[in-house]
């Protein structure tokens, strides 16, 4: 998998050095202070590092994302993503008093993904629930959007959310959706011990079979003249309510 920019390949440098393959950086005269951490770090732990000229450099891009390649002037080749079963993640839970698991119901957009991804890890979130279908998968993207956390947390793909959901119940968490009906304010909800919450898409929201398996609905409390938020940031508001009841 190629990951752009310095920031997702920096903190995967930090956290999953043994997932990079090999780094390639554009030739400058006057290198950034950034660029030159990541080839340090990428020498100390012996990680091929290899220069390149434009031509060179531009060989690895497609028409989308050239332009944001040759800006950064860094791209890393990482080991292609690996989800984790939902059974594992249960069990790598099931002794915590509190749990966290996001599911989200296909939400497409890689930048979504990838800024929800980066909101979990930073509050607390164990893990992510994503379907096989109709769903943003991790890629180059999604690891640039989440500044390479997508590497820090368990994330699985499964083939019916429903049978998920209803696993995850088996298993002793209750199940919150986000919508805009909801029957109460997410700091009236008691997001204590176990818990799921489900994201619905950007453009429909949760689908209705997904919505009638959630054992309550939240929503957030706004202000504005507008309803609606971008999914990234109504996540971001609900992890950390969750985060903050169990503090």
């Amino acid at each position: 998998m190629l990951v752009i920019g310095k920031n997702p390949i920096f903190e995967i440098l930090k956290n999953n050095p043994k997932d990079i393959n090999k780094i390639l950086v554009l030739k400058k005269i006057d290198p950034d202070k950034r660029s030159k951490e990541i080839v340090k770090m990428a020498e100390d732990l012996q990680i091929p590092v290899h220069f390149m000229n434009d031509h060179q450099f531009k060989v690895y891009f497609d028409k989308k994302n050239k332009a944001e390649g040759i800006d950064q002037g860094i791209i890393a080749f990482i080991k292609d993503y690996e989800y984790t079963e939902l059974r594992s993640i249960v069990n790598k839970c099931k002794d915590k008093p509190r749990s966290v698991i996001a599911i989200l119901d296909e939400i497409t957009d890689p930048h979504n993904f990838g800024a929800i991804i980066r909101s979990a890890v930073c509050l607390g979130v164990d893990a992510i629930v994503i379907p096989k279908h109709n769903s943003a998968e991790v890629n180059h993207t999604v690891m640039k959007t989440s500044s390479g956390t997508a590497k820090m947390i368990d994330i699985a793909m499964e083939g019916n959310l429903n049978n998920s959901m209803r696993f995850l119940k088996d298993n002793g968490y209750w199940i919150a959706g986000a919508d805009l009906a909801g029957d109460k304010f997410i700091h009236e909800a008691d997001f204590k011990g176990k818990v799921g919450i489900v994201l619905g898409s950007e453009g429909t929201g949760m689908r209705k079979t997904v919505r009638d398996n959630c054992d309550f609905l939240v929503t957030i409390p706004m202000s504005g003249k507008t309803d609606s938020l971008n999914v990234s940031v109504s996540a971001g508001i609900i992890f950390y309510e969750i985060l903050r009841q169990n503090l």
